[in-house]
């Protein structure tokens, strides 16, 4: 028996696993959240009006701010459960599948603050 130490691994080995494929779909999620947000509040704030049902059904009670992350978070609690659940082979689905919408609702935002901003 030894307690030899762990193998070090090289920079190239390092690197490959800080970014893996699951972690860049992570990021792309959160990026397309954010972007989701921020161009939501944005275009509140510049008269334009939510769409989404289940976020004009929590404003009243939380705000903007707050039925926004509320219903982010509970999609994120969602997709995180499935992703842990799902077999390997399936889990990129999960933030593709989260990511897609939030991304194009940023997109179609940034649109509509862009013509309302520029004509």
């Amino acid at each position: 028996m030894s307690h030899g130490s762990p193998p070090v691994e090289t920079p190239k080995a390092l690197l490959s696993h800080v970014v893996s494929d699951d972690n860049i779909l992570w990021v792309v999620t959160m990026l397309a959240l954010v972007l989701d947000v921020l161009t939501t509040l944005y275009g509140l704030g510049r008269g334009l009006a939510e769409l989404n049902p289940v976020v004009l059904a929590l404003i009243p009670s939380f705000g903007p701010v707050g039925a926004l992350l509320i219903l982010k978070l509970v999609v994120l609690a969602v997709a995180l459960v499935a992703w842990t659940v799902l077999p390997n082979r399936y889990r990129a689905a999960i933030p593709i599948g989260v990511a897609v919408p939030w991304g194009v609702a940023g997109l179609m935002n940034t649109q509509l603050i862009l013509i309302t901003l520029f004509g």
